[in-house]
């Protein structure tokens, strides 16, 4: 709990690709989720917000995983319609990431960093529930002035949220 130092259950499933789920929503429904129920439940019943960790494209699974007690998706990645998320579940769901790092960070210039990470930050974190940062993590293949150029634009873009 929060007097031992923990503010949030989390719990990792990566159930998608980035073009979609691994499995059907039915089989998700059968197979996976009443286990994500249960870990969820732990969390809930010690009074702690819920994260989860999945990579993909994991939209079809999002109304069952708020259903179940979700309150943070991590991470929120460029596969996924930042718009969509944003509409339909940012009144029930905070959302982390979606800065590309696939493309955008490695091989962008800062000029596109700075416009690609105003926009999402924009977007998700339109009315607040955004923890602005990169979809995954930043790997040494990104150059120096690119990391640079999404963290000054989330510091400017704080105030806009």
């Amino acid at each position: 709990k929060a007097a031992a130092g923990v503010l949030v259950g989390s719990h990792g499933a990566d159930v998608a690709t980035q073009t979609a789920p691994f499995c059907s929503l039915d089989m998700f429904r059968r197979m996976f989720l009443p286990n994500i129920r249960r870990v969820f439940a732990v969390f809930k019943d010690a009074g702690l917000p819920v994260m989860m960790h999945s990579c993909g494209n994991i939209v079809a699974f999002i109304p069952d995983l708020i259903d179940a007690g979700l309150d943070l998706l991590e991470p929120v990645q460029p596969c996924m319609d930042l718009e969509y998320l944003k509409r339909e579940f940012g009144k029930d769901l905070s959302f982390w990431g979606g800065i590309d790092t696939q493309e955008l960070l490695p091989f962008g210039t800062p000029e596109r960093v700075r416009e690609e990470t105003r926009r999402v930050v924009r977007i998700l974190g339109r009315n607040g529930g955004y923890i602005a940062g990169p979809s995954q993590e930043i790997m040494n293949d990104v150059p120096t002035a690119n990391i640079i150029a999404m963290l000054e634009t989330i510091k400017e873009e704080q105030y806009n949220m």
